[in-house]
């Protein structure tokens, strides 16, 4: 009989594993603890140009005011979080850039000159949208990083203008995470909402250019 009790007990807790019974331990759902997660179409446009070095560029350096970058596709998060928590949105975006630098280069003379690059690249990235709460369930700001790996695909770049060419290939290289052409990594955001709306765009204008995103 001790046999026939030990074979039902073997077989019953493989189905309270398989129904479910155990999906509770400690007071935490283990089956659900993620959440529900909210998805996003968005499109970060930058409009401008940027600089190292001059406060005035458009009037030192030959450079377009007009350069462009966009990054778009599809960011994920989870958005019921508790309210001091911050809000991360994740995702493989599309990267497009061409973008103008305002650089210097010395002269053969020992004097200074001012320089341009054209920066022009697209491939994907990671990329990571993060809105920080307030403490009560308010957004006090945002910020968004961006990296790229081989493991992504291909990014294409290319870099060209009058700067010195050891400059210009070391900013080839570090396109599309370490260029100040890159714009959107690393970068603060105009979201004033705890959370991406959809139909929402957000816009901000500033001394080198205008950023707009839209989100659907």
């Amino acid at each position: 009989m001790k046999n026939y009790k030990t074979i039902l007990f073997l077989f019953i807790i493989p189905l309270f594993l398989s129904t479910g019974f155990l999906k509770k331990m400690n007071g935490v759902d283990h089956k659900n603890k993620s959440g529900n997660i909210s998805s996003y179409e968005v499109k970060l446009t930058f409009t401008g140009y940027t600089s190292l070095y001059s406060s005035n560029p458009l009037q030192d350096c030959d450079i377009r005011k007009n350069g462009r970058v966009i990054l778009s596709g599809v960011l994920s998060g989870q958005e019921n979080v508790d309210p001091d928590d911050d809000i991360e949105y994740t995702g493989v975006l599309q990267d497009s850039i061409d973008m103008d630098i305002c650089s210097v280069k010395r002269l053969s003379n020992g004097e200074d000159e001012f320089c341009y690059m054209t920066v022009t690249g697209s491939g994907p990235v990671k990329t990571e949208l993060k809105i920080y709460s307030d403490g009560q369930n308010n957004a006090r700001g945002s910020y968004i990083q961006i990296e790229y790996n081989s493991t992504l695909g291909k990014f294409n770049r290319k870099v060209v203008g009058n700067c010195d060419p050891n400059e210009m290939v070391e900013e080839e290289n570090m396109v599309p995470n370490k260029t100040i052409a890159s714009i959107f990594n690393g970068a603060e955001l105009p979201i004033n909402t705890r959370t991406l709306k959809r139909g929402a765009t957000y816009v901000e204008n500033g001394p080198s250019g205008k950023l707009e995103i839209e989100v659907e």
